[in-house]
């Protein structure tokens, strides 16, 4: 095994236990919970989104490689505790992999029952837990069986919406350029979005559902999902015409669909751009079998029925702040 430098290998270890964690969310959710990684770690390892109601889970990960007179013992700077309802998922990393048992408890609860200190002149909450079963710690209540963890996160929504996914996943040559297109759409967004240094901006990991940009507001704690569609008309001055997939539509109060228009011949993306509630979507757009489909056309002098969704792309920073409520 190849040996890394002190930091170089806790970094790499603590990297390793996330990815366990999201495998395990994802698999024995059976899908229904997707994670979303951070472009820039400020405080959150992870936003965790519950397709079966929408909820946006915010999830911090600590590991420790081996026990402390049979404890694991965890250290987190006041600091990096940064949203309450947040979520840590502390436990051990062996050369097996997981642990047996997590410490699965909010920041807000943690902070309560964790012991505090100063550490280099900074404030610090650590705790020492048992990963026995049949411990009887304050942490006790807190403690949940690794296999069990993503029913932790799941609680008791309503029943999941049938979602299915195209068995083709494949890349045809025809659709080079609307992938391309579109890749360049959501990096427009996230580009806008990280002028508002309000918001923390992730990706999901794969991009499998309705969010493919998730912005959270540091100040509030709220979430907005972004679908962006990015198109360019088929003639100069027409309308850009995009499709909704309806087998990964979810509408919620906090997810929007954002329609960008490229213009080809400027290399640029028009200065108005759409940004349309999910939950009038179905309202507002055409439908058919498979689709909800919207025409948009930036700038146009004649009033249509998406004038209230019309916005300048150069306040989309604020705009996506405004719209990030609790």
């Amino acid at each position: 095994m190849l040996e890394l430098p002190g930091v170089r290998n806790t970094l790499a270890k603590g990297q390793a236990m996330e990815f366990l964690i999201w495998t395990e969310l994802v698999l024995q959710s059976g899908g229904l919970l997707h994670v979303f990684l951070p472009l820039l770690d400020r405080g959150l390892d992870a936003i965790v989104h519950r397709l079966t109601d929408g909820e946006f889970i915010g999830v911090q990960v600590k590991s420790r490689t081996d026990l402390r007179h049979g404890m694991v013992s965890i250290v987190i700077p006041s600091t990096r505790l940064v949203d309450d309802r947040a979520l840590i998922v502390a436990g051990l990393l062996t050369d097996d992999g997981l642990g047996s048992m997590l410490l699965v408890i909010d920041e807000g609860t943690f902070k309560k029952v964790a012991a505090r200190d100063v550490a280099a002149g900074e404030e610090v909450y650590f705790a020492e837990f048992s990963v026995d079963d049949f411990s009887r710690s304050h942490w006790r209540p807190f403690l949940v069986a690794r296999k069990r963890l993503a029913e932790r996160l799941m609680g008791s929504p309503p029943p999941a919406p049938a979602i299915e996914f195209p068995a083709d996943l494949s890349l045809r040559p025809m659709d080079r350029h609307n992938q391309w297109l579109g890749f360049l759409g959501e990096s427009e967004v996230v580009r806008r979005l990280a002028e508002n240094s309000r918001l923390d901006l992730f990706r999901p990991f794969p991009d499998l559902e309705m969010v493919e940009v998730l912005a959270r507001d540091n100040a509030t704690g709220g979430y907005l999902g972004l679908q962006v569609k990015a198109a360019g008309p088929v003639a100069h001055g027409a309308e850009v015409r995009v499709a909704i997939h309806k087998a990964t539509f979810i509408p919620a109060s906090n997810t929007f669909v954002l329609v960008l228009a490229w213009i080809a011949e400027n290399q640029r993306f028009a200065d108005e751009c759409l940004v349309v509630p999910t939950l009038d979507l179905p309202a507002i757009a055409r439908e058919d079998a498979t689709h909800w489909r919207l025409n948009f056309r930036p700038n146009n002098p004649e009033r249509t029925p998406l004038d209230p969704y019309r916005h300048p792309l150069s306040k989309l920073s604020q705009l996506a702040e405004d719209l990030t409520v609790l």
